[in-house]
C-alpha cells in the first residue's frame, strides 16, 4: 500500500510503498507511549523521503546516510537508515523504479549485530523472499547510476571517500 504522509505536502517527489503488515506495525506503535516518538520520528524520515528532502546515499562506512544498499550489492537490498533518536530503526526493501521504494519491513538497528552479520544476511533474505512473494516475476530495479534511485536532491557519500 501506498504510504501517505502525515504531514501532508503540495507533491509528492517520490514515493514508498509498503508492505501491508508494516503499516499495520507502525499504527500499533503510534499508540504505543513508549514507542510513538521513536515511531513518529521514523514516519518524518519516510516523509522526508517522498517530499524530495535532500537524500544520502552511502555504503558501510557512512555512518549518517540516509539509504545504503546492503551488500552483496546484487542482491538490491536496501536499508533506509532512522538514526535520530536512539534506538535507530532500519526499514528494509528494494526500489520498484526510480523514486519508487518497496519497504518490506523493519528492525531496530540494536537487534542485527554488526556488519555482515547473521541477522543482516536474514534480513537482506527476507526482503527478497517479500519482493518475490509479491512481485514475482519482476525484479527490483538494478543500477550503477544513484540518480537512477533517487532522481533528484540526492549525495552519494560513497564518491567522497
Amino acid at each position: 500500500m501506498q504510504y501517505l504522509p502525515v504531514i501532508p505536502v503540495e507533491s509528492h517527489l517520490r514515493i514508498i510503498l509498503l508492505k501491508l503488515e508494516m503499516q499495520e506495525e507502525l499504527d500499533g506503535e503510534l499508540l504505543d507511549r513508549e514507542a510513538e516518538h521513536r515511531t513518529g520520528a521514523f514516519l518524518a524520515d519516510l516523509d522526508h523521503f517522498i517530499a524530495g528532502g535532500e537524500i544520502t546515499i552511502g555504503d558501510r562506512r557512512n555512518k549518517h546516510a540516509f539509504l545504503k544498499r546492503l551488500e552483496p550489492e546484487g542482491e538490491q537490498v536496501w536499508e533506509l537508515r532512522s538514526i535520530d533518536p536512539n534506538p535507530s530503526v532500519r526499514a528494509f526493501g528494494t526500489f520498484a523504479d526510480t523514486d519508487i521504494l518497496v519497504l518490506t519491513h523493519m528492525r531496530l538497528r540494536t537487534e542485527l549485530g554488526g556488519f555482515n552479520s547473521r541477522a543482516f544476511k536474514d534480513e537482506i533474505r527476507r526482503t527478497r523472499q517479500i519482493w518475490h512473494g509479491i512481485f514475482a516475476p519482476y525484479s527490483p530495479l538494478t543500477s550503477e547510476k544513484v540518480t537512477d534511485y533517487v532522481n533528484e536532491n540526492v549525495n552519494d557519500l560513497r564518491n567522497t571517500q
